[in-house]
């Protein structure tokens, strides 16, 4: 079984972790992709994405096999909590092929794909306040464990596909990512973050989809942080059904993913923050209307 082969799967089924978006976005001022091209998946490869703003081939953006469900929680950068990648509305899987205009930036591509969602599938949706279980981030008893990043460092650029990650395998089994690179692995449910000149806004957002929760950052604390995170998951507590029988189909049977700290208790540990559960309110996507087939190409 191939760590990277794992980490692809993984990724697609159960760990979208790109930031919130409300849905009332800007428009794209007219901009919209040159050639575009939607099409039902033929084959049952893995699911595999390329090209666009920020990779080394920013005009030919390429998605196959990927579920409707994660095009639009990607597109619209919906948190885990907001709207479920296995929803059933929207378990048909799409080839997706577009050239992108020249010197697109990553929000205008995210809007190209929407209004592409919109257009091509008739994507009708609203957000809808619901009380749940959130998690309120806070300081611990003995202060915080993060570094500061330098006052000049700017954030390292994160590939923007999941699934195309890149990271070789500590001894300790857990991924490590080319030095100055940001990212985010779990590989056998062994789980890291590397990030740098991050919030405890960002913190709290990458928190939330981990957990499936929204996480609410009152740490009081304005610094940008270089953050390093090991933890280990539970997969088969944490997997669907339906994401079990696909992880066994493409990779096995699920690892065991040994002992190891859980993430709230590694968040603890190894930052200095803590998770409070409490009662609180979040926004969820609820689907007006889509349809199972996309006008023709």
């Amino acid at each position: 079984m191939r760590a990277e082969s794992y980490g692809q799967t993984l990724a697609a089924l159960a760990f979208p972790f790109l930031a919130a978006l409300f849905c009332d976005v800007p428009a794209t001022n007219g901009q919209s992709f040159d050639v575009a091209s939607v099409k039902p998946s033929a084959s049952a490869s893995t699911l595999s994405c390329s090209g666009g703003p920020g990779t080394a081939s920013p005009g030919i953006w390429r998605c196959s096999n990927m579920p409707l469900a994660l095009a639009i929680s990607l597109a619209f950068r919906f948190q885990a909590y907001q709207f479920s990648t296995h929803d059933p509305c929207c378990l048909a899987r799409f080839d997706f092929d577009a050239r992108v205009p020249e010197g697109a930036t990553r929000d205008q591509f995210d809007r190209m794909w929407q209004d592409l969602l919109r257009e091509r599938f008739k994507l009708a949706f609203h957000l809808q306040r619901k009380e749940m279980a959130i998690y309120e981030l806070t300081v611990g008893a003995n202060g915080p464990k993060m570094k500061e990043s330098a006052q000049d460092a700017a954030s390292a650029p994160e590939d923007p596909w999941p699934n195309h990650l890149l990271y070789t395998m500590g001894k300790d089994g857990y991924p490590v990512f080319p030095a100055g690179r940001s990212g985010l692995a779990g590989p056998n449910g062994h789980y890291r973050w590397t990030a740098f000149n991050v919030s405890t806004q960002d913190i709290a957002k990458t928190l939330s989809d981990q957990l499936g929760r929204p996480v609410v950052d009152s740490t009081g604390l304005k610094g940008g942080y270089a953050v390093d995170l090991k933890w280990v998951v539970d997969l088969d507590f944490l997997l669907s059904e339906s994401a079990k029988d696909e992880v066994r189909e493409q990779v096995g049977e699920l690892p065991d993913t040994g002992s190891g700290p859980t993430l709230v208790r590694a968040l603890q540990d190894q930052l200095g923050l803590r998770m409070n559960s409490k009662k609180g309110s979040g926004e969820i996507v609820v689907i007006d209307h889509i349809e199972k087939v996309p006008t023709p190409n």
